[in-house]
């Protein structure tokens, strides 16, 4: 399936060949802002969940006129959203069956735009292209191990492995890139914390804390039970945690489900980068030699 619709964005080509490790970096805006509907998740490097990070989010907080409600009521209103949330994002079935997708587009960032064609793969597998002008870099996670490969007028540099920084900065991008439907099913670790607007949109705001994945917000149209932003705090390039915020806009129905066509990541309050999704490819048909480092197949 194939949906398309206006264009998509990316960033990191000029830094490419001397600045891998900010390569990652623009790499790891790209993978947590095409979450919508992503379906892959990783453990961090060692094997154990993510570690929790206290949640602060300093400008943002919850409305104080959200209503009083009973412990009965709160949980029954969670169960109504969520299940609603649920339809609203294509339902258990569609996210069950979509095994591989890919998003093509554009990214800008820093006033500067982008080529871009991501991909993934169940449980885990990523793979980026990120071009202007002919040049730009391509990098990838095969499950175990991260790689990146630049390229200049139709040239390709040997592909070379990224070391745990890298493959760390994937993982977190991944732990964002769950579904939210898969949160959403695990009705025993949310709670409801109020409403809040984005973007002039009231919302419910909703918090996962879990036992194996990293704890995030999730916020909730009161309206069409679309998700408008999704929030979590990550630890990026070993510095202090982060809050990193993804906002979901533009939204149009394709086969009865409604997809954000922009994507808007902000770290710290910062805007980061900006997507203009052009098409979004569900289970393409990706083989897992497609996300091992080139030259080793």
């Amino acid at each position: 399936m194939i949906l398309s619709s206006n264009p998509y964005i990316d960033p990191f080509n000029r830094v490419a060949a001397k600045h891998p490790a900010a390569i990652v970096v623009v790499g790891l805006i790209l993978g947590i802002s095409l979450i919508a509907v992503g379906s892959f998740w990783l453990l961090d490097t060692n094997g154990e969940p993510a570690s929790e990070v206290a949640y602060v989010q300093p400008h943002i907080t919850e409305n104080e006129d959200s209503p009083a409600l009973s412990p009965l009521q709160e949980r029954q209103l969670l169960r109504e959203i969520l299940e609603n949330a649920i339809s609203a994002q294509g339902g258990r079935i569609f996210v069950d069956r979509m095994l591989s997708m890919k998003k093509v587009g554009a990214l800008t960032q820093d006033e500067m735009t982008f080529e871009a064609i991501y991909a993934f793969k169940r449980p885990n597998r990523v793979r980026y292209r990120l071009a202007k002008d002919d040049r730009g870099s391509r990098f990838g996670y095969d499950g175990s191990r991260a790689w990146l490969q630049t390229f200049n007028a139709g040239r390709l540099s040997p592909a070379q492995p990224l070391g745990e920084d890298g493959t760390a900065g994937l993982i977190v991008t991944s732990e964002l890139a769950i579904p939210a439907v898969l949160f959403f099913e695990e009705t025993q670790y949310m709670s409801f914390l109020g409403t809040y607007k984005v973007e002039g949109h009231r919302c419910y705001i909703l918090k996962y804390t879990g036992p194996l994945r990293a704890s995030q917000r999730f916020y909730i149209d009161q309206d069409s039970f679309l998700l408008r932003q999704r929030s979590r705090q990550a630890r990026l390039r070993g510095e202090d945690p982060t809050l990193v915020e993804v906002i979901f806009s533009d939204f149009r129905t394709i086969d009865g489900i409604d997809f954000p066509f922009r994507e808007t990541v902000l770290f710290d309050g910062e805007i980061q980068t900006v997507f203009e999704i052009e098409k979004h490819l569900i289970n393409p048909g990706i083989l897992d030699e497609y996300f091992e480092m080139p030259g080793e197949s």
